[in-house]
């Protein structure tokens, strides 16, 4: 798995924008379904957090499912990220919200 942020200065650019918003919390890359033009965008999903972050922009935008997962893997890789912890950090975001 390449980090996508050694062979793209868009990457590297999101990896340290990402970085800033999401300070202090864990967050992973996630492979999202867009209704418009390409198929697969990016997000971000934040641990225990409900849903995602859209990464706007056509530059992260891809034909199929794979390309944006290899994007994410290498992503979640360069924060040091392993594919079990990334996977929980994402699980994390879809648990339904329980009422009080």
């Amino acid at each position: 798995m390449t980090d996508p942020t050694n062979r793209s200065l868009e990457a590297a650019l999101l990896d340290q924008k990402v970085a800033g918003m999401f300070h202090g919390k864990q967050f992973a890359y996630v492979p999202i379904h867009r209704d418009e033009g390409k198929a697969w965008g990016i997000g971000i999903a934040v641990a225990n957090e409900r849903g995602y972050h859209a990464v706007d922009g056509g530059l992260f935008q891809y034909e199929s499912r794979v390309e944006a997962d290899v994007f994410c893997d290498g992503m979640n890789r360069h924060i040091g990220l392993s594919q079990q912890q990334a996977l929980m950090i994402i699980a994390s975001s879809m648990r339904r919200q329980v009422l009080s």
